[in-house]
Formats: structure tokens, C-alpha cells, sequence
């Protein structure tokens, strides 16, 4: 009797971790939520693509263009939104155009790559580096090389070696990144444009330590260099991003960044030496909800324009990312900037945003990005910059389409 009751409590709990190995198998092998990436955008094959894959080289890229509408005018907007800042304007954002040899996956050799970064229209005008490639002069067009670097993986130190970057690429800080598949929405936070805006020619490396912790340091030549020094001297950045949990669903990232111009000030604040504070928490709630909270802080010794003195800033925003399905997120942030000293900004005092908007995805390669958005500040800053009255808060409405091949 005994033996018999052993054999089917055996048999029940054989029955249980089976159903739950097909629970998770079902779990794991659902489809990730969320817009494609470009590169995971599958073409018909054509002799390009064939000639690409044969020689382990990827080809792919996107446009994005929009209109905005602000409460406070039409034209060129001071302050913010970034980068849709036309009023009452439709433009063509970005067109860009990549062509990369990815490192190899195994961490056992190994290997090396490159990527190529060509994009134009308003953004690049917006973010064109001192002496870069294309017109200087017009502020809704220009061209850039965003990235232009060359890549190794050293199978060495660690179970997951080290990856090398060498040349023009983006500064690892920030949570949001210039590039608009990369990003949830179509505008961007007051710590994206005034405390990061970051791509810089340097030297970074990325230690694998283990499945869940990567150590990053490098040396860079500065803000928005295009192999040029910003600056008396290198600029140094070092950063950690550690999984809290062992199915990666929380990530905590730290960032700290400085030398003498690591980020853009503002005209007539650049300072001596500059040092960027930056925190991330990334959680995934579930499948369907992903909060991000993010924190900057920064000073900026003998500011000219603050007397010498030592100038400061802080920021904080959170931003919800939510999947109601498969062709439909929403994605909202919330933000508190305080340019204490006036040296990110150019006029000091607290700043504050908050924006909303759907994601639509009738397909893989095509996004529709609405977005509502209002900005209110201590004293009048918004409004264009032909004005004359300016205002302390605006409305934002837009309307971008992303298309990705």
C-alpha cells in the first residue's frame, strides 16, 4: 500500500513538472512584444540582401518625418520640444541607412565588425558635430555620419570576453537615444538634449563579467566629436549594468562621465571640468509593462558665465511602456529638469514635461507615433524663437510615421 501510494505521489508530481515545463516553454516561446527593430526587418530577397548575408554583412535602415503643432506659435521653437521643434511644419526627420558586420555570438572567438551609421534631414541638422559631413547652414536639413566605428570581441577575462569600439559611436548614458526606431516616442526628454545628445568619436570597452553584470569604460574626445577634441583634454566615462534578478527583468544601470566638455553646455557656460551622475532602473513588470525611471545630475567647475563658480543641474523622469497588443503600445513620460546655475538651458529654473501618445504597428516595418505633450517652466521660455512674448507653459501636438526596411 505504501509503495503503491509512493508510485502515484511520483506520478502526480511527474504529471505537475510536466505541465509546468510546457507553461514555460509556452511562456518563453511567446512572441516578444513591441516594434521590430529595423534590423530584424526581413526584405525579399533581392542580389543586395543575398550579397550581404553571404559576406556576414547586414543592410537595412528608415525614415521618420512628422508634423507639430505648438499652443505658443508657429516656427522655430525655443527651449523644447526636441527634436520635432517646428511648429505649424511637417519635416522629414531622419533617413538613414546602416551597413554593419555584427560581432560573432559565441563568446568563445574571436571576431570583428564595423557599422555605418548615414543619416540626413532636421535631426541631423539639429546634432551637426564642428566640421562634420554636409551643409552647416540650413536648420531643417543636413547629413552626418552618427556612427562610424570599427569592432572586436577578445574571447579574454572573462566567459563572455570583451567587446572593443573603435571610432565614431553613440555615448553609452541615457535610456532614450537619437535614433527613432530606438526610442519609444517622438519627442524626447529635457535629459536626452541638455545633460546627454550624445554620439562622440573614442575608445570604449565592454567587459561581459557574467550573464548578468557588463562593466563599460573608455576614453572619448567629447561632445559630438568627429574625430576632434572638445576640450584641453580626453573626456572619461565608466558604467555598470547589473540584472537584480536572474530572468533579467531588472535592470539597474550607473553612469558616471567626465572631462572637460563630455556634453553640450550652454552658450557662453563652458566651464572647466564637467562631471555627469546618471541612474536607470528598468523594470519589466510583465510581458505587457515596462517602467523606467532615470535620474541625472552634473556640475560643471568655473563656469564663466556663473562667476566661475561651480555650475549645477538635476533631472528625473519616469516613463511607462505598456503593450496592449500585438500591433498597439502606449507609451507615456513624466519629467522634472532644474537648471540650477542656467548653464544646460541657458535661463535657470525648474522645468517640467509631460507627454503621452499611442504607438501604432500595422506591420512590422511601419509605426504611426501621435503624441500630446505639455511643458511648463518658472519663468517664460517657450514659444518661438522670433517672438517676442514668450510663455511659461506650452502645448505640444504631433504626429510622426516611421517606416523601417
Amino acid at each position: 500500500m505504501i509503495n503503491l501510494t509512493l508510485r502515484v505521489a511520483t506520478l502526480i508530481a511527474a504529471v505537475i513538472n510536466l505541465g509546468v515545463d510546457v507553461v514555460s516553454a509556452q511562456v518563453s516561446t511567446e512572441p516578444r512584444l513591441g516594434p521590430a527593430l529595423p534590423e530584424e526587418i526581413q526584405l525579399p530577397g533581392n542580389p543586395l540582401t543575398d550579397w550581404t548575408a553571404d559576406h556576414n554583412l547586414r543592410f537595412f535602415g528608415w525614415a521618420n518625418g512628422g508634423y507639430s503643432w505648438s499652443s505658443t506659435g508657429t516656427g522655430l521653437l525655443a527651449v523644447e520640444p526636441r527634436m520635432n521643434r517646428f511648429s505649424d511644419a511637417w519635416l522629414l526627420d531622419q533617413a538613414a541607412f546602416v551597413l554593419e558586420r555584427p560581432l560573432n555570438e559565441n563568446s568563445e572567438d574571436w571576431s570583428w565588425g564595423f557599422r555605418s551609421e548615414f543619416y540626413m534631414g532636421a535631426d541631423a541638422a539639429l546634432l551637426h558635430p564642428r566640421d562634420g559631413f554636409g551643409p552647416s547652414d540650413n536648420q531643417r536639413f543636413s547629413t552626418d555620419f552618427r556612427q562610424a566605428y570599427f569592432s572586436m570581441h577578445a574571447p579574454i577575462l572573462t566567459d563572455g570576453g570583451v567587446d572593443f569600439k573603435f571610432g565614431r559611436q553613440y555615448v553609452p548614458l541615457g535610456y532614450e537615444t537619437t535614433m527613432a526606431p530606438y526610442r519609444p516616442m517622438y519627442s524626447l526628454a529635457y535629459a536626452w538634449i541638455y545633460s546627454q545628445n550624445g554620439a562622440t568619436t573614442g575608445a570604449i570597452a565592454t567587459v561581459h563579467v557574467n550573464p548578468r553584470l557588463d562593466v563599460i569604460g573608455g576614453v572619448t574626445l567629447g561632445v559630438n566629436s568627429l574625430y576632434d577634441f572638445r576640450g584641453r583634454a580626453p573626456c572619461y566615462i565608466a558604467r555598470g549594468l547589473y540584472y537584480l534578478d536572474s530572468n533579467n527583468r531588472t535592470k539597474l544601470v550607473g553612469t558616471f562621465y567626465t572631462g572637460p566638455q563630455p556634453i553640450a553646455a550652454a552658450k557662453g557656460h563652458i566651464g572647466k571640468w564637467q562631471t555627469e551622475v546618471e541612474l536607470q532602473l528598468i523594470h519589466d513588470v510583465n510581458r505587457r509593462l515596462t517602467l523606467v525611471s532615470e535620474t541625472n545630475l552634473g556640475s560643471d567647475t568655473r563656469d564663466p558665465a556663473n562667476k566661475l563658480h561651480t555650475s549645477k543641474w538635476f533631472g528625473t523622469y519616469g516613463m511607462a511602456i505598456i503593450h496592449v497588443r500585438r500591433s498597439l503600445d502606449w507609451n507615456s513620460r513624466a519629467e522634472w529638469f532644474d537648471d540650477i546655475d542656467g548653464s544646460r538651458i541657458g535661463t535657470r529654473g525648474n522645468y517640467g514635461e509631460v507627454a503621452t501618445g499611442p504607438n501604432f504597428m500595422p506591420t512590422r516595418y511601419l509605426n504611426f507615433r501621435p503624441e500630446v505633450r505639455w511643458d511648463g517652466a518658472g519663468s517664460p521660455v517657450f514659444g518661438p524663437t522670433t517672438e517676442s512674448r514668450l510663455r511659461s507653459h506650452q502645448w505640444t501636438y504631433a504626429f510622426e510615421m516611421l517606416v523601417k526596411f
